[in-house]
Parts: C-alpha cells; sequence; structure tokens
C-alpha cells in the first residue's frame, strides 16, 4: 500500500455502505481517482468538512492494489462559499463537476487538467453564469485535443467560405460544406457571430468573460452546438443538462 498526499478537487460524493462515502476526485498529482472515506457520515466525523463536492483540499490517501483508494486525512483549502448559496450556481458547479468527471482520465496525472477545474469553480463562483459555461466547456475540448474543425471542412479539408450560414455537424467534426453536406444530415445553423464567439472564448481570460455581451439567439446558438458536441465525444447525455435547462425557465 503507498500512502501520498495531494491536493485535489471533490466532483462527487455518494453514500457507500453505512457510513463509509464514496468519492470522485480530481488530483493534481495523480488524476481522476476513486476513493473511499470512511465514517463520514458519523457524528462527529473530522473528515467530514473536507470531502464537500466542489471544495479544494489537502489530502492523504493510500493507493493499494484495486482502483480504489481509502482517504485517511483532508483538510478543507477553499470552499468556494458563492456555489452553495445560490441554486443557479449549485446547478452550473454540479455540470462543471460532472464534465470533469466524464473527460478526465484515471489515473492519469494531468496537471494541465487540474489547473483548469480548478480555474472553472474559481470562475463559477465568481460568474455562474451560461457564457462562463460554455468557456469551460470550450477549454475543456481543446484540452482533451476535441476541438471542433471551423476553419476547414471536416468533410473534404478545404477552407470554409465566408458564408452568412454555415452548416456544423457533430457527426463530421465541425462546418461542413454545401458539397459535403449529405442530404438528411443532421446539421446546426448558424452565422459568424456564433463561431467568432466560440473563438473568442478559447483564449479570453475567465476574469473578463462576463465583459462580453453576445445576443440571446448567439448565445443559444453557442448552447446548442456546444451540448450536440459534447454529447457526440461521451456518447451519452449528462444528467445535469436537465437541471440547468430547468434553471433557465
Amino acid at each position: 500500500m503507498v500512502q501520498y498526499k495531494t491536493e485535489a478537487l471533490v466532483l462527487h460524493s455518494r453514500k457507500y455502505k453505512e457510513a463509509d462515502g464514496l468519492l470522485t476526485l480530481l488530483t493534481r498529482h495523480r488524476g481522476k481517482v476513486s476513493a473511499v472515506a470512511r465514517g463520514i457520515y458519523k457524528p462527529g466525523s473530522k473528515l467530514r468538512g473536507g470531502v464537500q463536492p466542489f471544495s479544494l483540499n489537502a489530502m492523504l490517501l493510500n493507493a493499494g492494489r484495486s482502483t480504489l483508494h481509502s482517504l485517511n486525512q483532508s483538510d478543507c483549502l477553499e470552499m468556494f462559499l458563492p456555489l452553495r448559496s445560490d441554486l443557479d450556481a449549485m446547478a452550473a458547479a454540479s455540470y462543471w463537476a460532472e464534465l470533469l468527471e466524464s473527460f478526465a482520465m484515471e489515473e492519469q496525472e494531468d496537471t494541465g487538467m487540474f489547473q483548469l477545474a480548478l480555474a472553472g469553480f474559481y470562475g463559477l463562483a465568481a460568474c455562474p453564469e451560461p457564457l462562463m459555461i460554455h468557456a469551460l466547456e470550450i477549454r475543456l475540448m481543446n484540452r482533451m485535443g476535441y476541438a471542433p474543425s471551423f476553419r476547414v471542412c471536416a468533410g473534404c479539408g478545404k477552407p470554409i467560405e465566408p458564408s452568412p450560414q454555415y452548416s456544423f455537424s457533430a457527426d463530421a467534426g465541425g462546418l461542413v460544406c454545401s458539397h459535403c453536406r449529405c442530404e438528411g444530415q443532421p446539421v446546426i445553423r448558424l452565422g459568424p457571430a456564433v463561431i467568432s464567439l466560440w473563438q473568442g472564448l478559447e483564449n479570453i481570460s475567465l476574469d473578463k468573460v462576463n465583459r462580453i455581451r453576445p445576443q440571446p439567439e448567439v448565445l443559444g446558438r453557442l448552447g446548442k452546438v456546444s451540448q450536440a458536441w459534447i454529447l457526440y465525444q461521451l456518447g451519452r447525455p449528462l444528467k445535469s443538462w436537465q437541471v440547468l435547462k430547468k434553471m433557465e425557465v
């Protein structure tokens, strides 16, 4: 059994056996790991404060022969309190955590992923708005090497000609020209403003995202493209989408 210390973000927590908790962690040094936190549901548990979802903690864990690690000690470094005081913020944080859990690799160190995850929680704590969520989605896709093709046709590879309207196909891998678009192929129609917004969110500092004021129609279309792209990459919908949709009503 190997004992190690690491910073860890708690992405998910659920009850495991009688008084134990099963945690999904994104760690700085070992990537995504699953860990048992024993006795956290007992009154007076010393571990409970350091295993809250959407919190950053300094943890001491044991890694054995199985993929399930065990938590020995956890000290909370950042609770991200704004994410717990508002339903919209909590929904956004839940979605970000589910995205990270879905895409992060098991027990593979990825410091860049950890830094993006941490920046995401800080960003949502300051601005839990749809535009911030989309900025994080886009950066995560780029981090994983899943960026869609916007500059050349995903079908033939030829440069996309300027147009007042484009066709986006998640199945094809991005924008498709009129020659490569098949009849009956599901596409999302979008204008240049949507592409410009996507590309702008790729590199803008997260603390400046709230300075962008896109038209509601452009923001809505960006959300459709992003959701279609994530759905194609994962092959399944995310549970948090339903919660986010209800918050928009």
